[in-house]
């Protein structure tokens, strides 16, 4: 298992990323530490040997269900066995659309691009 997650930042300033040790996770819940904001926030509990942390990551966009940035965290958490770092993605805000089939072989044009969460922010308490 990797050890540690990592949570690319935008526009947070002199922070591009967030490392976050695995064997100090106890859970990772959706919303905020106060439970709100399901769709655009995740809190990832820690124990630590000196005591615990919350820590809150927000996102740009709000994902189409509460459980999607549950869902990238997790997978990041289970993902990449024997490796030393695991890199959480957000979820799809935007779904790809390809053009109107008509016959066309080969590559199928794309009409809009696939747009994920970003991660704006991240508190730690």
């Amino acid at each position: 298992m990797a050890k540690f997650l990592k949570v690319s930042l935008s526009g947070v300033a002199n922070t591009p990323y967030q490392l976050v040790g695995i064997d100090s996770v106890v859970t990772i819940e959706p919303g905020d530490a106060a439970g709100a904001n399901l769709t655009t926030a995740v809190t990832i509990q820690t124990g630590k040997p000196a005591g615990a942390a919350t820590i809150t990551f927000t996102a740009d966009a709000a994902a189409a269900t509460a459980g999607d940035l549950l869902k990238a965290f997790n997978d990041a958490l289970v993902a990449n066995p024997g490796g030393i770092v695991s890199t959480v993605t957000g979820p799809v805000t935007v779904a790809q659309v390809p053009a109107a089939q008509s016959g066309q072989q080969g590559r199928i044009v794309v009409t809009t691009p696939q747009v994920n969460a970003l991660f704006t922010g991240v508190s730690i308490l």
